[in-house]
């Protein structure tokens, strides 16, 4: 990406920052909050004498930020490990739950809570500039595009003391590997990545499932495929077996302890229950609409794929199609279509998060809003995967419909929730879908326009969830 590219992606990421503080700050200026205090409401936390705790929202302008404001649900566990790593003399079993990387760069940069809040939203801006130089997009409505990306309704997770903005870094650098015939990239990035997240189960599968449908598209061998699988599942493998030497040297016994600590976390393997629910109505109004929207075109969209892959008529590429990474296919190639690999790859870690929360989680999506949208895989479809639904071919209008269907569908299950100022997520998940997959329109004061609003409204929404995480809401599982 040039220099020109990158200053424009800091200098909107810096603006989108500056804006999100400004809407911040009014809001803790009581003149301005009662001005808008019907529609805007705080979260209170208050703890009883036998150490249960009461939610209640309250008309109160915004809390200050401070440090200890920071450190709420998993931020004061990532603390805890940052300051004691697994020593069970200091950390409950199920802490082993979460991955070392984060952690361990906290405790190395000695940064205090409100330094790693600004030290994980750098991070954010670099997997950016990185993932958007890994697609090498053209120059045509660049500005709009990029400016999409800041209307996700749950960027606020790379505003606070999670591991998310290092996990969209490391996977940003593997994906750049992956498009870019850089295997030494890939394998740090994804081994980097699953030591930041405990994403290598998702990981494993997508990625066995993604080379199978590659070798029937393409028609290789069997032989490929184990190769391939041998060269893409390898940083995967040894990023999980890091964080077990990692938990294993520090105190904590088990190799797999990481692995049995999600009882302690409530996931247990069951069958899925209706209606779905959530922990808060905040992280609902993503959810939800996201499952209709993208879970259920993104499933079809596999099964297709897999269709056509099995079709004894498909029409293989003209040379012999490798997308093992660094290396050359037998007839002198290149790698080819790394594209569509890392397309079909994202499709399915964005399925697989939501299959395994349904037949684990009781029915119950919490934690979904940020594990589904705050990852380089949900960005590049929505910059990739999203252009090409914009297409004029045949197929690309069949599956336009496809989503416009289930956006009714959507619209109609998720009515209560469009118009309400606590689950404004939902407006915002729509928004996104129609500057995603419908702009540019012909017209560019209605692109303007939308974008405008669209954005907005995120700068508010990102402000509301910032006070929210302050407030110790139950929103940040």
């Amino acid at each position: 990406m040039d220099k020109c590219k990158s200053f424009t992606v800091i200098l909107f990421c810096v603006a989108w920052l500056c804006a999100v503080a400004l809407c911040f700050a009014l809001l803790q200026n009581k003149v301005v909050y009662n001005a808008v205090s019907g529609v805007v409401k705080t979260y209170r936390v208050k703890q009883a004498e036998d150490g249960s705790k009461s939610v209640t929202r309250e008309k109160q302008p915004f809390n200050r930020i401070e440090n200890e404001r920071l450190l709420q649900w998993d931020a004061d566990n990532y603390k805890l490990i940052a300051d004691h790593l697994y020593n069970p003399k200091y950390v409950w079993p199920g802490y082993v739950a979460f991955f070392p990387l984060f952690p361990m760069v906290w405790r190395l940069t000695g940064l205090s809570p409100i330094g790693i809040c600004l030290l994980n939203f750098v991070l954010f801006v670099a997997g950016l500039l990185v993932l958007i130089a890994a697609t090498n997009k053209a120059a045509d409505n660049y500005q709009q595009r990029f400016a999409v990306l800041l209307c996700m309704p749950f960027l606020v997770i790379f505003l606070i003391p999670y591991s998310e903005a290092l996990f969209f870094l490391c996977i940003s650098v593997g994906l750049y590997g992956l498009l870019h015939n850089r295997y030494w990239l890939y394998f740090v990035g994804f081994m980097l990545g699953c030591m930041t997240r405990a994403a290598g189960s998702i990981l494993l599968v997508a990625w066995i499932i993604a080379d199978i449908l590659y070798v029937l598209q393409y028609r290789l061998s069997w032989r490929q495929l184990f190769r391939n699988l041998a060269l893409h599942l390898a940083p995967v493998v040894a990023g999980v077996a890091a964080v077990m030497l990692i938990q294993s040297i520090s105190g904590h016994a088990g190799l797999f302890a990481f692995a049995g600590a999600q009882f302690e976390w409530g996931k247990e393997w069951s069958l899925p229950t209706w209606p779905l629910t959530d922990w808060s109505e905040e992280s609902k109004s993503v959810t939800q609409p996201l499952l209709f929207i993208l879970f259920l075109p993104a499933l079809a969209w596999l099964c297709v794929r897999l269709i056509k892959a099995m079709h004894p008529n498909g029409t293989p590429q003209p040379q012999a199609a490798n997308p093992v990474l660094g290396q050359m296919d037998s007839g002198g190639g290149t790698p080819q279509d790394p594209v569509w690999l890392v397309r079909v790859l994202s499709v399915l870690f964005f399925v697989g998060n939501i299959v395994l929360a349904l037949f684990t989680q009781k029915g119950c999506m919490f934690s979904q809003a940020r594990l589904l949208t705050c990852t380089p895989f949900f960005f590049f479809l929505m910059m990739d995967f999203g252009g090409a639904l914009r297409g004029s071919s045949r197929e690309a209008k069949v599956w336009r419909w496809v989503v416009i269907a289930f956006m009714v569908l959507a619209a109609v299950l998720c009515r209560l929730m469009l118009f309400k100022a606590q689950t404004l997520g939902t407006l915002l998940v729509f928004l996104m879908t129609v500057l995603v997959l419908f702009t540019p329109f012909r017209s560019k004061v209605v692109n303007r326009v939308l974008l405008g609003v669209t954005l907005f409204l995120n700068v508010y929404w990102t402000a509301y969830l910032f006070n929210c995480f302050l407030s110790g809401g139950w929103i940040f599982t």
